[in-house]
């Protein structure tokens, strides 16, 4: 580890910590993926409302962590967290309107703008937490990252969208960028405190701003009688508490733990992983020059920052 703390993409803990909180990013994001069908296509939940069960899963966590004396009990200024909680409830907003369960190609349209999610961050982390722009990967690093995972997704048989959902996918891409950017402010202003106590009070309010809305989601729902229930869909309903928690928790962690620039650099891994377990499970049905450039790119980018820390 380098013993400089600005060049490095880890500001309090070692790399070994971060490692061990982006592989349980990844592993609980892919058994969300799947969990996901289940409440939708079983329960008929909505992204507004499985979005709610992910942070109020988290805060109860939390609040049990509180309660076990885990999480200091200091006095918290709120008013910090009110401006990344409005972005996160309209990042969930936007989400349900540019990916929603009912278009499976949703996804495509997402990702193919979190090029967007990568320029926001290097060009606004001067603005609003100048205290972590020296760290790695930079910017010229990072960009064709980004841009490159996102052609990886570029699957035009595969991508669904309306006029509407395409005009909000790259705001999404946008909004996400500036919650990252607003949440490590948050924590700066509130002297960089205990994380889990940061945690806990992000997640409550969250999802207290989620709540009216999951009803209007969960009041419109409607689960037909003939709808099939394998053992596989118990386990994963039974265990989407634990995903959903630890996914929230882990990636709050990263954020709150590592530069901008290096989630971003985390959260283009993953998703290109995604884009590759995506052709393995299709058995490589829409193959697409563009996408697989995209991929190489990516790949090579990412061993093009690895080789630089």
């Amino acid at each position: 580890m380098q013993t400089s703390k600005e060049s490095s993409p880890v500001l309090t803990n070692s790399r070994k910590d971060v490692l061990y909180f982006f592989l349980l990013n990844l592993a609980s994001s892919f058994m969300l993926s799947a969990a996901h069908n289940v409440l939708h296509f079983v329960l008929d939940f909505h992204t507004t409302l499985i979005h709610f069960l992910h942070y109020f899963f988290t805060f109860l966590f939390m609040l049990l962590l509180y309660k076990s004396g885990c999480i200091p009990k200091t006095s918290v200024q709120y008013q910090n967290l009110y401006t990344p909680v409005g972005l996160k409830v309209l990042e969930v907003l936007l989400s349900s309107i540019v990916h929603s369960q009912n278009r499976t190609g949703a996804l495509y349209t997402t990702r193919i703008f979190d090029f967007l999610f990568t320029l926001t961050i290097c060009f606004n982390v001067q603005k609003y937490v100048p205290s972590r722009v020296n760290g790695h990967p930079k910017a010229p690093l990072l960009i064709p990252l980004g841009l490159s995972v996102s052609l990886a997704w570029m699957e035009f048989g595969q991508m669904e969208y309306t006029a509407f959902s395409l005009l909000c996918s790259p705001i999404l891409a946008i909004v996400r960028g500036l919650c990252v950017l607003k949440i490590q402010e948050a924590h700066i202003q509130m002297y960089q405190g205990h994380v889990e106590q940061f945690c806990l009070y992000y997640s409550g309010l969250v999802s207290l701003a989620l709540s009216f809305p999951a009803f209007i989601s969960y009041a419109t729902s409607h689960v037909e009688v003939t709808a099939s229930w394998e053992s596989i869909d118990y386990v994963l309903m039974g265990l989407s508490f634990l995903f959903m928690s630890s996914n929230v928790y882990s990636e709050l962690w990263l954020i709150l733990n590592t530069n901008p620039r290096a989630f971003a650099a985390f959260d283009h891994t993953k998703n290109l992983g995604a884009s590759i377990a995506q052709w393995i499970i299709q058995n490589m049905a829409h193959p697409n020059i563009l996408a697989l450039g995209g991929k190489i790119v990516a790949i090579a980018s990412i061993f093009r920052i690895l080789t630089r820390l």
